[in-house]
C-alpha cells in the first residue's frame, strides 16, 4: 500500500525527481505518520480501531433498545465493522452477537440491544466491543502540499540535491542543541502553514471529551 501512496504524493510533488526510491518512501511514511498523530488518529493509511465502550441498562419501556456509537474517523471501512456485546458477572464473561447499521452521512453505529440486556440481574455488567478499520486509498487532494512540505524537509535533511525544489515557501528546518529535529520541523510546518486543514480534519477535542480507544 505504500507505493500506491508513493506514487501519488511523486505525481503531486513534480519536482523531487532526484530523489532515490527510498527517500521517497521514508518521507511518505513520515508524513502519514505525522499527519495521524497531530489530527489525534484520523488515519489516511489503514489503522485497526478497537473500542470498548460501557453499556448501562435501560430497561423501561417497549421500543428497541438502540445504542449509538459515533464513529468519528473520516476514512471508516464500513465493510471491517464488527461489534459484539460482553456481559460481565464477577471475573467471568459471556459474549453476544448484535445486528447493527452504519450511517455513511453521521458515522453514527446504530447497534441493537434488543434481547441482549437482562434487566433481571443486576449484577451483571455490560460493554460493548467495536472493531473496524479506517483508512483511504486515495490522499484527498487538499493535503497535497503537507506531503510536498515533508518531503521537502526529509529531502533537506538527507542533504539530497532536489531539496531546494517544492513548496514555494521556505521551509526552516528547526534545530535543537545543533542538531537537525524533524520533529520540531514538522510541528512548526503544522502550525505555521497547515493548522487550518489541520483542525479541519482534527479529532482531539472529540477524544478530549470522550475517547473509547483500545490500544492494543
Amino acid at each position: 500500500m505504500i507505493d500506491h501512496y508513493v506514487q501519488q504524493v511523486r505525481d503531486c510533488c513534480k519536482c523531487f525527481e532526484c530523489a532515490s526510491d527510498e527517500q521517497w518512501e521514508e518521507s511518505v511514511r513520515v508524513a502519514l505518520q505525522d499527519w495521524g498523530d497531530l489530527t489525534c488518529g484520523n488515519w489516511i493509511d489503514d489503522h485497526d480501531i478497537n473500542l470498548r465502550v460501557p453499556l448501562s441498562a435501560q430497561c423501561e419501556g417497549c421500543c428497541p433498545k438502540i445504542a449509538r456509537v459515533n464513529l468519528p474517523e473520516n476514512w471508516v471501512q464500513e465493510d471491517t465493522i464488527k461489534v459484539k456485546v460482553r456481559a460481565w458477572f464477577g471475573l467471568e464473561t459471556k459474549e453476544y452477537s448484535v445486528e447493527w447499521v452504519f450511517d455513511e452521512y453521521t458515522h453514527d453505529l446504530m447497534i441493537d440491544l434488543t434481547g441482549v440486556i437482562d434487566c433481571c440481574r443486576s449484577c451483571l455488567k455490560y460493554d460493548l466491543i467495536i472493531d473496524y478499520r479506517v483508512g483511504t486509498d486515495d490522499i484527498p487532494e487538499n493535503l497535497c502540499r503537507w506531503f510536498c512540505s515533508i518531503a521537502k524537509v526529509y529531502m533537506q535533511l538527507e542533504e539530497s540535491d532536489c531539496a531546494a525544489c517544492g513548496s514555494a515557501d521556505s521551509v526552516a528546518i528547526v534545530e535543537t542543541d545543533g542538531t537537525k529535529d524533524l520533529s520540531a520541523t514538522i510541528k512548526y510546518l503544522a502550525i505555521k502553514y497547515f493548522q487550518g486543514v489541520i483542525d479541519e480534519y482534527s479529532l482531539c477535542l472529540l477524544k478530549s471529551l470522550e475517547d473509547w480507544t483500545v490500544v492494543v
